[in-house]
């Protein structure tokens, strides 16, 4: 009981959070900045970075969204990733309908919180030079943090809920270990390179997004398989070596 209750207070929680996002006054953005940045999102959503304990947790919406909030206005921003991930869920992924509004809420209340972290504390939007500011460092690294914390923690209390675990070791084993933290780190700064690219280039920096995630999955994937390799083998030669 005490899950499902949880479940609606979340999706409660998204639902107000949409509604304030598109309080009356929120400029505009073209359809083709739109439907550009739900596309990238959805093929975020689609694309996993491995880690080292293989739980598979770090996907590469969140540098996606990361990169959204850097460049969209916050009601923008939130319709953006939430209209991806829920497309995501029920296109290719076959979710339920509660899970479907589950992650959609957890994306809104994350997308939202952090987009007005970067707002409040950093110099705006407004262009290149202003986003690679150093003025804006604490910006970046604060509304990076408040994403991070809100989507682990909220993801977190379904799991603990539903294990019957205790929540803060459920989040430390499961996304604060230095392997996960290391991954998130590496996704916000792609997002943060691809938001750099689109301010840059426009739409031609899908391109180079491309090249870029390629790259950084790869050599993340080689960071994963030298880390897991040496541990496999010594499990392996301490079964051999047990006497039984």
């Amino acid at each position: 009981m005490a899950l499902i209750e949880y479940v609606a207070l979340v999706i409660l929680g998204g639902l107000v959070l949409a509604w304030e996002a598109w309080a009356p006054g929120q400029p505009r953005v073209e359809p083709l900045t739109l439907l550009f940045w739900v596309l990238a999102n959805m093929l975020g959503e689609l694309l996993w970075l491995p880690t080292p304990k293989e739980r598979g947790y770090l996907s590469m919406a969140t540098a996606a969204n990361f990169a959204t909030l850097l460049i969209l206005p916050v009601s923008l921003a939130v319709t953006t990733t939430v209209l991806a991930g829920a497309l995501v869920d029920l296109m290719f992924r076959h979710r339920r309908w509660y899970q479907v509004l589950f992650n959609a809420s957890v994306c809104c209340i994350a997308v939202f919180s952090a987009s007005h972290v970067f707002l409040s504390v950093g110099q705006g939007r407004d262009g290149l030079e202003n986003l690679l500011s150093p003025l804006n460092a604490g910006a970046l690294v604060l509304s990076a943090v408040t994403y991070f914390l809100l989507n682990t923690w909220l993801v977190t209390g379904v799991v603990a809920l539903d294990q019957k675990l205790k929540a803060c070791p459920v989040w430390a084993t499961t996304f604060a270990s230095s392997q996960e933290v290391l991954g998130s780190f590496i996704l916000f700064t792609l997002g943060l390179l691809f938001a750099a690219l689109f301010l840059a280039w426009g739409y031609m920096s899908a391109f180079l997004a491309t090249i870029a995630t390629y790259f950084v999955r790869g050599a993340y994937n080689r960071y994963v398989e030298g880390r897991t390799t040496p541990a496999a083998t010594a499990s392996r030669a301490g079964a051999g070596a047990d006497p039984g």
